[in-house]
């Protein structure tokens, strides 16, 4: 009885030791990156969360969300270039795009999203503790203090979780938004911008429709944006 006391203090002790190294870093933004697979092929994908806000970013492109009464809108930023592209709420509805602040934010937690709890064993990614859900073919290797997918597979895609720190809000959101911004509207009157006419050349703007990427920076030629 002793001996399992001992054992069960020393797991306890442990896990807190994990806790404590779970995401490096004294910022207040979480910042995530993950390595995408899909076939042959794959590419990273960095994930930002500070309170009512979230950014996605592939390559050169930054797609933050800032969440307005509910709905949510978009700033398009462009980090070589220093600049980017306001989309509010009401642009992104009379586009067809997803404006609910709960399909840009993240993603749900399992239980949530229809997941079930795959057994009680506990795995540790980048110092959190992680327990596995399953949903049919999907499943999800859950990291709970960050609220984050560790491991994830979905549509033929494997997402892996390889980086977990905390960054500073001067150098992401705050900086994002000290750059110069138009207004999506304000597009087509400027034209003779040479960065806004290289971005519609690029396929990044477009007028009316395509421009747009899901979380994860994959083109979408129409619909919605989950």
């Amino acid at each position: 009885m002793m001996k399992r006391l001992v054992i069960l203090v020393s797991l306890l002790l442990a896990a807190g030791g994990v806790f404590a190294q779970c995401g490096k870093g004294e910022g207040e933004v979480l910042h995530a990156r993950y390595q995408v697979f899909s076939g042959d092929s794959s590419h990273h994908v960095d994930f930002y969360r500070y309170q009512d806000r979230v950014a996605w970013q592939r390559g050169e492109v930054i797609s933050v969300w800032h969440k307005e009464a509910g709905s949510a809108s978009l700033l398009r930023v462009f980090p070589d270039y220093q600049r980017s592209i306001w989309y509010p709420a009401g642009d992104l509805h009379a586009l067809g795009k997803e404006t609910r602040w709960q399909t840009v934010t993240g993603w749900p937690e399992p239980d949530r999203a229809g997941f079930k709890s795959a057994g009680k064993e506990v795995t540790v990614v980048q110092g959190c503790t992680a327990r596995r859900y399953e949903k049919g073919s999907q499943s999800v290797l859950w990291a709970e203090e960050p609220g984050l997918p560790a491991r994830m597979s979905e549509g033929g895609r494997r997402w892996q979780l390889t980086s977990l720190q905390w960054a500073s809000f001067s150098e992401t959101f705050e900086r994002w938004l000290r750059w110069p911004s138009t207004d999506f509207a304000d597009v087509g009157d400027n034209e003779a911008d040479p960065f806004l006419r290289k971005m519609i050349a690029l396929g990044f703007v477009e007028h009316g429709a395509s421009g747009f990427y899901s979380a994860d920076g994959e083109a979408l030629q129409g619909g919605h944006h989950h």
